[in-house]
């Protein structure tokens, strides 16, 4: 594979059964809802509903794999960032060395605090009993007190406690399509029934819009298939990194 080439799947003499209609997709549904041992999905579009179809799959089915093209202009809408967020999982981790320093530097702040609390009750009672201003007297105590604790407040707020990783609860492949737009319809099913055609793995897709699906069980023809999907989903060409992806998705605070 060179640049943005993906090489062609060409099969003559293929047996398989047409469908043309609504509810192109139920059929497929059916057969994903009965997979045993794989999942292989390529679509540039898909749906909520779906999704959850496939996520309630990973508790039976080890082998699952999405791939799809994408946008990252497709982020600024919200339904997308939503649907995203099925798939693209953040992890939270703790580094409980800068949790230590943080209550550190708490406590001492705190102490500080005090201290200049004390110093200006002192010099309230030392002004109003024998009118001794310590303001004045000793303003460098009570400025360096303020200045301390004002850079302590400083370094609290932005000591980072919290790093974030990102993955997904089962293989997902985004491919920019920008340059390239793969537009494959592809469902194999148990590396035993594959299935084509122009509805999208989306809900309107599969039930809603006039679609036509081709249903192949040559095994010869599934196997080829499946090896064509590995050998898209193996390629990097234009893939567009999960964690890039985290980043945006989600608000990552440091504490």
């Amino acid at each position: 594979m060179n640049g943005n080439y993906i090489k062609p799947f060409i099969s003559d003499n293929v047996s398989c059964s047409l469908y043309l209609g609504r509810n192109a997709g139920e059929r497929i549904k059916n057969y994903i809802r009965n997979a045993k041992k794989s999942i292989k999905i390529f679509s540039p579009y898909f749906s909520g509903e779906l999704i959850d179809l496939l996520l309630e799959k990973t508790e039976s089915v080890k082998d699952i794999k999405l791939i799809s093209s994408f946008k990252i202009s497709d982020l600024y809408n919200p339904m997308n960032s939503n649907l995203l967020r099925k798939i693209i999982l953040q992890k939270r981790h703790v580094d409980e060395d800068s949790v230590n320093k943080r209550k550190s530097l708490y406590y001492f702040t705190m102490a500080i605090a005090i201290i200049l609390v004390l110093y200006i009750i002192v010099s309230a009672v030392l002004l109003s009993t024998k009118n001794i201003n310590l303001f004045t007297s000793t303003p460098l105590i009570y400025f360096l007190l303020a200045i301390i604790i004002l850079f302590l407040r400083k370094k609290i707020i932005s000591t980072r406690i919290y790093t974030y990783t990102y993955y997904t609860p089962f293989f997902v492949k985004f491919i920019n399509d920008d340059g390239i737009f793969l537009h494959y319809k592809l469902y194999i099913i148990d590396d035993s029934y594959a299935f084509l055609g122009s509805l999208n793995f989306t809900s309107s897709g599969f039930f809603k819009n006039y679609e036509s699906c081709i249903t192949i069980s040559d095994e010869n023809i599934v196997k080829a298939l499946s090896e064509y999907f590995e050998y898209i989903a193996n390629s990097q060409i234009n893939e567009i990194d999960i964690s890039s992806l985290g980043h945006r998705l989600y608000n990552e605070p440091i504490n």
